[in-house]
């Protein structure tokens, strides 16, 4: 099931034993277990009747003997384990753990999470199989405009079709940031609880991160400027400089390398069987080549890898290091 689809069962008092949160949407995780937890737990007794474990630092006997743990003064016992998928469980306890699964305790409430589940895996394939197996993947934009209305709407506020869509635009595919966004809104608004595009518009900023291949696409066409809003974006979203130094030195090696069988006047097709390479990356590297004459790529490649050296030690700003490779790389069209 979906996570909208639990907390409507978990909110209808319908509450299993046993849930597997499983997806890299991590804010969907939070949601389900916020739910689970108020509806299970008085506020009064949350230190004792609330247990968390990391995967990493416990063992599966800590979790069982938690839930086997009598809850204080009656009610339902409650025990997280995040992060299951940075472990890998012996046997044993592998079995140990499918096993209370099969038969789980049912005055409590076991929660196991995990961004990602390898269903080769035995332990992954049978939690996926669960009744209580939620899948919590990144969501698609379109499917965010009605999200993000109906919580608008559980929260008293009509958000229009137009402002919905403008706030998916503005933030991306982030569930979370779209709901601390919403509460903004919602303040701004006030008393007036129809939400419109142009309220969105004076609230919620461009925070949406952009393709990471948009900047090495402007590098490719050497706009200076859109090259350096993208690396700006980039950068804001928290991105690591060194991924986006990769991704730039992989791009710059794929066009060296199409322009160098280009002058063997090979075709597009015999290009993409001597680098081992899809033919579409090889036809799209060709559209730039002329761009890049054969000395500007090798000078290039030392700017390449002075920006990498500055980057791993030379304790200077990682913006303006990659700022200047940037205008170094889009200086001069051939």
């Amino acid at each position: 099931m979906n996570p909208g689809e639990a907390i409507q069962e978990i909110e209808q008092g319908k509450i299993g034993s046993l849930y597997f949160l499983y997806g890299e949407e991590r804010f969907f995780h939070t949601e389900v277990i916020h739910a689970i937890v108020e509806n299970l737990i008085d506020p009064d007794n949350r230190d004792f009747n609330l247990e968390t474990f990391e995967a990493t630092s416990s063992s599966v006997n800590d979790w069982i003997s938690a839930v086997k743990t009598l809850p204080f003064l009656g009610g339902t016992k409650v025990v997280i384990v995040k992060n299951l998928h940075e472990i890998t469980l012996p046997p044993k306890e592998c079995d140990s753990l499918l096993d209370y699964a099969k038969d789980p305790i049912p005055e409590t409430c076991l929660i196991l999470t995990a961004d990602k589940a390898d269903r080769k895996r035995k332990l992954f394939k049978s939690l996926t199989n669960l009744a209580g197996a939620v899948s919590c993947d990144a969501p698609r934009e379109m499917t965010l405009i009605p999200w993000i209305k109906k919580r608008a709407q559980a929260l008293g506020y009509n958000l229009s079709p137009d402002a919905a869509r403008q706030m998916v635009e503005q933030t991306g595919p982030k569930p979370g940031v779209l709901a601390v966004e919403l509460e903004k809104v919602m303040t701004f608004a006030g008393k007036d609880r129809s939400i419109s595009d142009q309220q969105v518009l004076a609230v919620v900023g461009d925070i949406k991160q952009e393709n990471p291949f948009a900047l090495t696409e402007a590098l490719k066409e050497k706009n200076a400027e859109q090259a350096l809003a993208l690396l700006h974006n980039q950068l804001n979203h928290g991105e690591e400089p060194l991924k986006i130094l990769g991704t730039i030195i992989w791009q710059l090696r794929a066009i060296w390398e199409v322009k160098h069988y280009q002058s063997q006047k090979l075709s597009p097709g015999k290009i993409a069987q001597e680098m081992g390479a899809k033919p579409f990356m090889v036809e799209k590297a060709l559209k730039h080549t002329r761009n890049f004459s054969q000395l500007e790529l090798i000078r290039s490649f030392k700017d390449l890898a002075q920006a990498d050296r500055e980057l791993k030690g030379s304790g200077q700003s990682p913006r303006g290091i990659l700022e200047s490779l940037i205008l170094k790389l889009c200086a001069g069209k051939n």
